[in-house]
């Protein structure tokens, strides 16, 4: 029983994903090459018997791997946008989602291996070619996913520790400010929360309690509007007023800062991280 819930604890840990797109097309990249190098020192599926050019046929390979994760990852963003599923991102759920990537892949290069070489498609061999690429990949891409979450937890929890160290030494003053937006003082705004076309702004009220309001607005409305505020972008989907943070802790996907009267974390992404180290 304790074996099963430490790997279901290790399965249910927030994944660090790729903040870019640029990133994206790295790993693409990357494990495109890994399949045509792969395919080519190895030769496995008669690729040694066969009579073609081996470096064009595994480089072929290569390129319909690249061309089959570049649409599964722009199909697959353009899903989880509209419906926000990506709001808590999991180990398991990167599991699932990389099982996805080889399902597309064997796909791909199945239709390209049986129309290159053979002209037709003979749907009974499909699952020989995509249990062939699950076998290849699915090891070596869980166990990358696993050291992938334990190096970033170790560096921002490292982070938080020295942020909280630093505040409780050296307290930020808390300046008031004037400004306001859809009738909250910024004095009162805990986080900004973007949602597509609104946001939902936390706050504490007159009455000393954790309210919410959804307005239509951009976080870029609001950063506009309380330029010169201590309320900064922390995340694509967040802003956060520095005013109100008490504590900060850290997993794979950055900082989680912790603010007055709200048991909710605001998330920090790991490009606004620095900000938050002085």
């Amino acid at each position: 029983m304790q074996l099963a819930s430490k790997i279901i604890g290790i399965l249910n840990k927030p994944f660090p994903e790729d903040e870019n797109f640029g990133q994206t097309l790295k790993t693409i990249f990357i494990v495109s090459l890994f399949a045509f190098l792969f395919l080519l020192i190895f030769q496995p599926f008669g690729i040694s018997d066969s009579t073609e050019n081996k470096f064009w046929v595994c480089l072929g390979f290569g390129m319909t791997t690249f061309i089959a994760m570049l649409i599964y990852v722009l199909l697959f963003n353009l899903i989880t946008y509209f419906i926000n599923s990506r709001k808590q991102w999991t180990f398991w759920k990167w599991i699932l989602y990389n099982l996805g990537i080889m399902v597309f892949i064997s796909l791909a290069n199945f239709l390209y291996a049986r129309l290159w070489f053979f002209g037709d498609i003979k749907w009974s061999l499909f699952p020989q070619m995509m249990y062939s690429t699950l076998m290849i990949g699915i090891m070596p891409i869980t166990a990358l996913g696993a050291i992938s979450i334990n190096r970033k937890e170790k560096k921002y929890q490292h982070i938080s520790s020295v942020i909280n160290k630093n505040k409780t030494e050296q307290p930020q003053p808390q300046a008031k400010t004037s400004n306001s937006i859809f009738g909250v003082s910024v004095n009162q705004i805990l986080f900004v929360e973007a949602l597509q076309n609104y946001v939902n702004i936390a706050f504490i009220d007159s009455n000393g309690k954790f309210s919410k309001i959804t307005e239509r607005a951009t976080l870029k409305k609001v950063i506009e509007t309380l330029k010169g505020s201590p309320i900064v972008k922390c995340h694509r989907s967040y802003l956060v007023n520095k005013n109100k943070i008490i504590s900060t802790s850290g997993n794979a996907q950055g900082l989680l800062l912790t603010v007055k009267n709200c048991l909710e974390e605001v998330p920090v992404s790991r490009s606004f991280v620095s900000q938050f180290r002085v």
